[in-house]
């Protein structure tokens, strides 16, 4: 194959390359996605919201397919998350993880419910000593947040009797006096909680007598820095009617800690930024069939996040639409770094072709250069014709590698030429000197 053949055919195959491998990076781009979405318990609000937002994003986004996985809340789905058996999960701010973990979108504020039978003689958090009193299952968040608080206010441990129950079962147990209070976080109009105030046996409890500035709440955060400040609101649940009160009352300090969508830092940025956007741009339907998602908005304060924003969705909430260029730099790059590299392995070989082209002359100057010395010392016929055939040979090659393009026509070819002329020259003259004939 001539060069100009070959430089002509490794540009056609490095074109259909590039061509296949910008078809596959698009194919690969709007392929489907099948994600698991850990979620929570049935009878808490984790459940159905996590199903609203899985339904929402395969409607807006078809190529993203999501299960939702039942468990038992916060620090399960941080778990599941953290080892691969889920790719997002709803979490409270406050649940611990690791560096693997990333925020996607702030959700709503779960409240910290403090429950008791009425009529009980608990009236405050102080008065929980010498009762049987039901906390979240050990892998949610409220189970975390309830030890923190307890702790903070300094009660003996020894003398409360804590019970892991989950949100139906701690329901049941207080309306049926197995346990004498709950502190579950939960958000507002939880159904379980709705059936509970529906009986008219539980009241609601404050966290200290308001929420607002140097109040116990406001110290209490000083160590928990990611717990807020929340006044669940008069009547949120009830209200009143014949002679019932409304429940509640009065708006009841408590404590709040948001509720994130968080993944893991794996995730694809393009799949995280599809979520982001699904749900911050359809919140109004999420928000009206799960009021508690009212806080979902833009711009995110990522400095009350306990977990850095995923790059998908920092670059949604920066509002960058990526165009082309953006979408594919990692596979521009990657074509411009093998271009480079195909240029730099073509250059290298055509300076080597080249270097073998001038060797093979060199290689003719020496055998013409000793010839010449030879035509020099003939003094017979039989060795004269022995040098005729050499060149002749020379000749024959070096015209047959010019015509397959292994020989470059250019000066150091025209100076071969020459040197074969003058050897030419140099027999005949040889021939006249012997007086031999050019038959």
């Amino acid at each position: 194959m001539g060069r100009g053949k070959y430089y002509a055919s490794l540009t056609v195959t490095l074109g259909l390359f590039l061509i296949f491998l910008v078809a596959f990076t698009i194919y690969t781009s709007r392929r489907q996605v099948s994600l698991s979405l850990a979620s929570g318990q049935d009878a808490g609000a984790y459940f159905p919201l996590a199903e609203s937002i899985a339904s929402l994003i395969q409607r807006t986004h078809p190529r993203i397919k999501i299960s939702v996985l039942q468990s038992d809340g916060s620090r399960d789905n941080a778990r599941r998350i953290i080892a691969g058996e889920a790719d997002v999960g709803l979490i409270q701010n406050d649940t611990e993880g690791d560096e693997s973990l990333r925020s996607l979108v702030p959700l709503h504020q779960g409240a910290l419910h403090f429950l008791v039978r009425r009529n009980s003689k608990i009236k405050s958090l102080a008065d929980l000593e010498n009762h049987r009193i039901g906390i979240g299952l050990e892998s949610s968040g409220s189970h975390q947040l309830v030890h923190a608080l307890l702790k903070h206010f300094e009660l003996d441990m020894n003398k409360i009797d804590l019970v892991p129950v989950s949100i139906q079962d701690g329901c049941t147990k207080l309306e049926s006096g197995n346990i004498d209070a709950l502190l579950l976080v939960l958000s507002l109009k939880t159904p379980a909680l709705d059936k509970l105030f529906t009986n008219n046996q539980v009241d609601l409890i404050g966290i200290g007598r308001h929420s607002g500035k140097g109040s116990v709440i406001d110290g209490f955060r000083l160590g928990y820095p990611f717990a807020e400040p929340y006044l669940i609101p008069r009547f949120a649940y009830a209200a009143p009617h014949g002679d019932q009160p409304g429940i509640p009352n009065e708006p009841v300090p408590t404590l709040s800690v948001p509720t994130i969508l968080v993944s893991h830092r794996d995730l694809p940025d393009s799949v995280a930024r599809e979520i982001t956007k699904s749900v911050i741009e359809n919140r109004k339907a999420l928000t009206s069939q799960h009021l508690g998602a009212a806080m979902l908005d833009t711009p995110v304060d990522t400095d009350q996040l306990q977990f850095p924003l995923h790059d998908g969705a920092a670059a949604y909430f920066r509002r960058n639409e990526p165009g082309f260029l953006v979408r594919y730099a990692e596979v521009i790059a990657l074509i411009l770094s093998l271009l480079a590299t195909t240029y730099a392995v073509s250059m290298a070989g055509k300076r080597w072709f080249i270097q073998r082209q001038k060797d093979r002359i060199d290689a003719y100057y020496l055998q013409l250069n000793d010839l010449l010395k030879r035509l020099a010392k003939t003094e017979t016929s039989e060795e004269l014709h022995t040098i005729e055939s050499e060149l002749q040979d020379i000749r024959s090659t070096a015209l047959t590698l010019l015509a397959r393009e292994r020989l470059i026509p250019n000066e150091s070819f025209r100076i071969f030429q020459s040197l074969l002329s003058e050897a030419a020259q140099e027999s005949r003259q040889k021939r006249l000197a012997l007086n031999l004939t050019d038959s």
